[in-house]
C-alpha cells in the first residue's frame, strides 16, 4: 500500500494510520510497525505514523525512534 501511495503532489503531507480493524482478532493478529514500516513511509513521503496504544506489535523499537528521529518524521501512539 505504501508503495503505491507515492505522489509528489502531497509530499511530506500524509500520515499512516495503523488501527486494528472493527473485526481483527486481537489475540492472534495485531497491526505490525517496524523499520520496514517506517522507512516505506519515508519513501512514499509520509511525515509520520499513528498507532494504537496497547494494540500493537512494535519491531526494533530503538532503530525506529532513530531513524523517525533522523528523517523528521514522528510516532505517535493514540
Amino acid at each position: 500500500m505504501l508503495e503505491k501511495s507515492r505522489s509528489k503532489k502531497f509530499r511530506n503531507s500524509g500520515v499512516l494510520v495503523k488501527f486494528p480493524k472493527k473485526k481483527q482478532d486481537l489475540r492472534i493478529d495485531l497491526p505490525t510497525v517496524g523499520l520496514k514500516t517506517i522507512k516505506q513511509s519515508k519513501t512514499a513521503g509520509l511525515k509520520g505514523i499513528v498507532i494504537k496504544g496497547r494494540q500493537h506489535i512494535f519491531l526494533d523499537k530503538s532503530k525506529c525512534i532513530k531513524f523517525a528521529n533522523k528523517n523528521k518524521m514522528f510516532i505517535s501512539v493514540k
